[in-house]
């Protein structure tokens, strides 16, 4: 075959190529250049988590609950233990001895009304054995600032908690104070001026209607603090056994 025939032969053979768009050739393994999305998979990863997270929180809450509980009860039987330190010292001394001074003012008194020297000076000395008691409020004001109050549950005992020491214990320390405070300065005062504290006895100037005055209000201020203390006794006895019912229940 000359050369002109099989260069005629070449293009005849080119011309039979078919030429496609560039755009329609396709990838000759089209599954590896996409990746499959596994939603599933994911999904329950993803519920995993919150679950795990909702668990955590679950576990640490009841964790804290526990807690509150154990310290709610500790907080409890401490402020039981001092009502009944309150009961008892109430009962046995403070009361009786109190009671003892309301006898000894009111003798004085009727001394006085009777001018009887010698008997005004024999009961001088029991006025100036002056005795005050007050009940353990810590506890409760230690949970009243910190907020430890909320611990305890019960709406009702929270409420007698809030009576028995923000009412009658306060009443009771201000009428101790204002019975003390009254004895300093007015009954002390009178007596600085008008006895011989040595002796205990009367000096002659003495100024008897005075200190009958002075004793009469004196008088009053000690009876409001021994029917206080009386009050104290009784509810102290009451919030103790309500505390008691809920620890039993707790």
């Amino acid at each position: 075959m000359s050369s002109v025939l099989f260069h005629q032969q070449c293009a005849l053979n080119l011309l039979k190529v078919k030429f496609e768009p560039v755009s329609k050739i396709e990838s000759p393994n089209p599954g590896k250049m996409k990746k499959k999305y596994n939603w599933s998979s994911h999904l329950l990863n993803f519920i995993s988590v919150i679950l795990g997270v909702y668990l955590a929180f679950y576990v640490d809450a009841r964790g804290k609950a526990r807690e509150d509980r154990r310290e709610a009860k500790l907080l409890m039987q401490s402020m039981v233990n001092d009502l009944k330190a309150d009961i008892k010292s109430y009962e046995t001394y403070q009361i009786p001895f109190n009671t003892n001074y309301q006898e000894g003012v009111d003798s004085i008194l009727t001394f006085l009304v009777s001018k009887n020297v010698e008997g005004i000076e024999n009961k001088l000395p029991t006025i100036l054995q002056v005795e005050n008691y007050a009940p353990n409020i810590s506890i409760y004001n230690s949970m009243k600032t910190s907020g430890k109050l909320r611990l305890i549950e019960d709406v009702q005992l929270q409420k007698s908690l809030s009576d028995f020491y923000d009412g009658t214990a306060q009443e009771c320390i201000s009428k101790n104070d204002i019975q003390a405070d009254y004895f300093l300065d007015e009954v002390m005062s009178w007596l600085r001026l008008n006895t011989d504290l040595m002796q205990m006895k009367l000096l002659p100037d003495r100024e008897l209607l005075v200190l009958q005055n002075t004793l009469m209000i004196y008088q009053s201020l000690v009876n409001q603090k021994v029917r206080q203390y009386g009050l104290v006794v009784e509810e102290s006895k009451a919030l103790q056994e309500q505390i008691e019912g809920v620890l039993a229940n707790h």
